[in-house]
């Protein structure tokens, strides 16, 4: 069960990077909400590590 919850936040973490990064390319509001989105999940998946390990 450990090894699938560290695996589903690894790749959740990554899809965040790769949105942030695919988004950047193109200049708008609908994809500096779409990063600000993907930033806010992956604050989310870093808070959520360190209340774990605190």
């Amino acid at each position: 069960m450990n090894l699938v919850l560290i695996l589903v936040r690894a790749l959740v973490a990554a899809a965040c990077v790769a949105v942030v990064v695919i988004a950047r390319t193109t200049v708008g509001w609908p994809n500096l909400l779409t990063m600000l989105g993907a930033l806010l999940v992956l604050l989310a998946v870093l808070a959520a590590y360190n209340r774990r390990h605190r």
